[in-house]
């Protein structure tokens, strides 16, 4: 990182967003331990998968408007108590009905938590600043997903291949959300930095900001690595069960993933002095592409987490390009509403995703869907070249 003094709304954000981060890490792999104790179907898994993302699909772009009326900081506010609820709610939740509502409910709240952040982040940084505020904005997500799943596995125990408590670990999703609201609480009476467009509605303002130039390839991009990443933390698990490696071991695998997906943030400045926008997400992608296919045939904890750390690097790449790419194509009160649209692009592929793999995975296992997940980021790769 440049030792450049930060804004002082970044940092207050980068550490509610760190916890909040770390939170999701938390529930979202004991979800799937939990419907796994519950007798859960693999298809019944990626159901409650998808159902994560089935109302910010629906929200998302309403979100963009209303952020946009009711300011950023009280949307990351309402976002971190609702996930904090949330996390209190799940430690109740015995039997797949309660623990699917859960799900969609902490779905909707980080996606509060999402919009609120990233609009920020669009609305307050400079512009010549983008990549750099989009750069720790995004680590800061990767340094919670990097100590969540390690707080998760070592606060809920290994039985053989379950967790001995997914219930402690609930409970330690809820005490990090709450952390996480303390640095932002004192932004409760903050108005919008800029106001939302208002004569026009959201969905048809969402179709004119989508044919500007490069804004529907970039939200296409987006939707297949957070799909990919989204599956990769709801599967890595089930992979695990299935080939007998304890959770501990899935849990040390997914922090790998996570961190070299930090060290990739951290060298993005870089590697963007030396390489366009568009040659770092091809370039990316493919090596993605590459080790997705390769985890289908991985047999053993050390060569799944060799292939992660390879995969977390490249999967990092992407999602700070693509927002600084959907920030820079649109005006200062379209901005919202594009950073929207973009996340509304992946909780649809969240939706999507989970469940096909969920069908995969019925047929062929959990080493099929990482296959599945190689042939998406493959197609993802001709929206980025024709851009």
């Amino acid at each position: 990182m440049q030792s450049e003094k930060l804004l002082p709304w970044a940092r207050p954000l980068l550490l509610s967003s760190t916890l909040t981060q770390a939170t999701i890490y938390v529930l979202r792999p004991m979800i799937t331990y939990r419907a796994i104790e519950l007798d859960a179907s693999t298809f019944q898994i990626g159901i409650i998968a998808a159902l994560y993302a089935l109302f910010p699909v629906l929200l998302a772009l309403q979100f963009g408007s209303w952020v946009g009326k009711i300011g950023e900081g009280k949307f990351i506010i309402a976002g971190t108590f609702s996930m904090a609820a949330t996390a209190f709610a799940l430690i109740f939740a015995n039997s797949l009905a309660i623990l699917a509502i859960a799900t969609a409910f902490a779905g909707v709240s980080h996606l509060a938590c999402m919009v609120g952040g990233q609009s920020m982040v669009a609305l307050r940084a400079p512009r010549e600043s983008y990549d750099r505020y989009f750069g720790y904005y995004t680590f800061s997500a990767s340094l919670g997903h990097l100590f969540g799943p390690l707080l998760a596995a070592l606060v809920a125990g290994s039985d053989g291949t379950l967790p001995k408590s997914t219930s402690t670990a609930f409970l330690l999703g809820g005490a990090l959300c709450v952390l996480a609201l303390m640095p932002v609480i004192a932004w409760r009476n903050q108005k919008p930095s800029v106001e939302a467009k208002s004569n026009e509605g959201t969905y048809a303002a969402a179709l004119t900001l989508m044919k500007k130039p490069g804004i529907l390839a970039a939200i296409y991009v987006s939707l297949a690595i957070s799909s990919v990443a989204d599956v990769l933390v709801v599967f890595l698990p089930l992979f695990g069960t299935e080939n007998n490696f304890s959770p501990y071991a899935i849990g040390i695998i997914l922090a790998i993933r996570a961190g070299t997906t930090t060290i990739s943030r951290l060298f993005l400045g870089r590697l963007s002095e030396k390489f366009s926008t568009y040659q770092l997400l091809i370039v990316s992608t493919l090596v993605s592409v590459i080790a997705c296919a390769a985890m289908a045939f991985a047999k053993t904890p050390l060569t799944l987490g060799a292939i992660v750390f390879i995969a977390g690097f490249s999967l990092g790449i992407g999602q700070p390009l693509t927002m600084s790419l959907v920030s820079q194509k649109t005006a200062a009160n379209e901005r919202a509403l594009a950073v929207s649209a973009r996340l509304m692009g992946n909780r649809f592929g969240q939706f999507i995703v989970p469940a096909s793999a969920g069908a995969i995975a019925a047929s062929a296992g959990a080493s099929g869907v990482f296959i599945g997940l190689s042939v998406l980021l493959a197609t993802s790769l001709f929206s980025a070249s024709s851009r």
